[in-house]
């Protein structure tokens, strides 16, 4: 009987993805020709009362374009952490020209509420309409959701801002440890 345990669990399969669907699903993705696809995310650190920002800008190849990592001494709600990151990232693409774009976000809540068209009467609210006043005066820009998967690199870069005091800002590259994910992302475009 030992034998036939050994044999069950010597040929377990891992659980993964059960299909290549599953892994798209779950993958950055580019935008249509002559967009860019603006990927934000915020890190806080309640503790520390702090945030960081993470933003990456990518072009339809999945070339950065451009990458931020913010570092901000205060402590927000998430919801608010990632309605500014949201606001940071457009104030972002406008003043480098990559626009129009699609953000996206693994943050559902808010990016349902910049969707729905009605920001709530909330802390939240107040900042969902700055990110309405600011893009319809400007340019073209679309809201999506995003699993986390799909937004890893921002996820670093977040917690690269969280871990410094100063906010970083690339043209066409992004900080060395963000690098392999960025290269992961678009291994499923070749």
């Amino acid at each position: 009987m030992a034998g036939m345990t050994d044999y069950r669990d010597a040929n377990k399969k891992e659980k993964g993805p059960s299909s290549i669907g599953d892994c798209v699903e779950n993958s950055w993705l580019p935008p249509d020709d002559r967009w860019y696809k603006v990927n934000t995310y915020a890190a806080i650190s309640s503790d520390e009362m702090k945030m960081g920002l993470g933003i990456i800008i990518r072009d339809n190849k999945g070339a950065v374009m451009a990458s931020s990592a913010q570092y901000l001494n205060a402590g927000y709600s998430p919801q608010v952490a990632e309605a500014m990151a949201i606001f940071r990232g457009l104030q972002f693409a406008v003043d480098t020209g990559l626009v129009p774009c699609m953000i996206e976000s693994d943050a559902q809540v808010v990016i349902n509420l910049l969707i729905s068209g009605v920001p709530p009467l909330s802390d939240v609210g107040l900042i969902i309409q700055d990110n309405y006043s600011f893009y319809e005066k400007s340019f073209s820009c679309s809201f999506a959701f995003a699993p986390r998967k799909a937004n890893m690199a921002t996820h670093c870069l977040a917690k690269y801002g969280l871990s410094s005091s100063v906010d970083g800002y690339w043209m066409e590259e992004c900080p060395p440890s963000v690098v392999l994910v960025v290269l992961g992302d678009c291994s499923l475009l070749l």
